[in-house]
């Protein structure tokens, strides 16, 4: 057998693996009318200006955080950067912090992290797709009762992830587990769509409370469900119960008006680290099922590379002598590059054990593109691609080669 061959062999067999775990990221739900991390920035800063237009004070502090970030950032560094201000507030004498040569209150600073954070929920829970000069594309903005979020991606990946061409695994194969970094709720809601029983940390109907011990399967639990940043429909309430809750929109309550808010991290500083934020939780969760001893497959999807969290948690987990972890990345390579973390990888000690397929073709370690097309890019990297990678098999012509 051919290398080639017996790369897409391997990259095959670890497709059908009976224990998966998948790490989605934005780009996965961009079909679905969600935008991207920079697109959504530009959105809410856009908005939280509109809001606050006629307010001196929240202005200069979007400018600065805004100015202080840099080009390059988006709006989870502004958050971040929001929230390390409300902290120097808290820690101060008089409550304040000056910005930009104004004092400005510890409860100006944490309106306005709140504000953003409603903006991003009202923003991905409705859809928003930017303008575009190429191809051609008019700016679409989803409202309360004409949303434009598209779900049928999502549908499409869940029924091929756990369709009829995958049945047999259902005999041998432990829980998928899902890790995303989106706040909006579609994989949830394709799993309760396609009737697949899951596990999402919460306990309760439509409103719902954390609890750590739900991410536990029980017999008939075929997925389980974490949110890396946290979700549009996760409200942290500030008075009375003070746990995490999963929350319907448009209810009365929980009631809104208690200083709590939506949760998406990263939250301002002195709200980590307790009992009540999550997110450290999830991450031990990630970081425990990528170095399990077993034989198991981590395959990603939609992701950037771009979160370095995320990134030197993988790092860790493939380093580790006892490790068994096999990844799968599905990326695009935008400047006819991978990502560079990707690359390096790709170069070292564990390569072999990192499957890329790209536009390109399929790579293995220092070995790839494999199997590229003469005349177009194989689109199997995108989130329909991978639909269709699962539901139908290898394309053809890589079928025909290891034949």
């Amino acid at each position: 057998m051919s290398i080639d061959a017996d790369i897409a062999e391997q990259f095959e067999k670890h497709l059908n693996s009976p224990k998966q775990t998948w790490l989605l990221g934005a780009g996965v739900s961009f079909a679905a009318n969600i935008p991207l991390m920079l697109s959504l920035t530009a959105r809410v800063m856009e908005l939280g200006r509109a809001q606050y237009h006629d307010d001196e004070d929240a202005i200069r502090v979007l400018d600065f955080v805004t100015d202080d970030c840099g080009e390059s950032s988006h709006i989870e560094h502004h958050l971040t950067h929001l929230g390390d201000l409300i902290s120097i507030a808290a820690r101060s004498r008089k409550g304040d912090v000056d910005i930009g040569g104004k004092r400005i209150a510890k409860a100006k600073l944490v309106e306005i992290h709140h504000s953003l954070i409603e903006e991003i929920a009202e923003t991905v829970r409705w859809g928003f797709r930017p303008a575009r000069a190429n191809p051609a594309q008019e700016q679409l903005i989803g409202t309360a009762g004409s949303s434009i979020v598209n779900i049928s991606g999502h549908q499409k990946f869940i029924e091929a992830v756990f369709g009829a061409s995958r049945a047999g695994l259902d005999f041998v194969r432990t829980p998928v587990e899902f890790f995303t970094t989106n706040y909006d709720t579609l994989i949830e809601d394709a799993l309760a769509q396609s009737g697949i029983e899951f596990q999402d940390g919460f306990i309760g109907g439509g409103v719902g409370f954390w609890s750590l011990r739900n991410y536990n399967a029980s017999p008939a639990t075929r997925a389980i469900v974490f949110k890396l940043h946290g979700s549009i429909d996760w409200y942290r309430p500030n008075t009375g119960h003070t746990t995490l809750l999963r929350v319907r929109h448009g209810d009365t309550y929980p009631d809104r008006t208690d200083g709590g808010s939506v949760m998406i991290s990263p939250q301002a500083t002195k709200y980590m680290n307790t009992q009540r934020d999550p997110f450290a939780e999830i991450f031990q969760r990630f970081r425990a099922r990528m170095t399990q001893g077993s034989d198991h497959v981590l395959l990603i999807c939609g992701y950037s590379f771009g979160d370095e969290h995320i990134n030197a948690e993988i790092e860790i987990a493939m380093s580790s002598h006892k490790n068994q972890l096999t990844i799968i990345a599905f990326v695009d390579e935008p400047n006819d590059q991978l990502p560079d973390i990707l690359k390096s990888w790709l170069d070292g000690v564990w390569g072999q054990q990192l499957f890329v397929a790209s536009p390109k073709g399929l790579y293995q370690g220092t070995t790839g593109p494999v199997f590229p097309l003469p005349n177009e890019k194989r689109d199997w990297w995108t989130f329909d691609g991978v639909a269709n990678l699962f539901s139908a098999g290898l394309p053809k012509d890589i079928q025909e080669a290891m034949a």
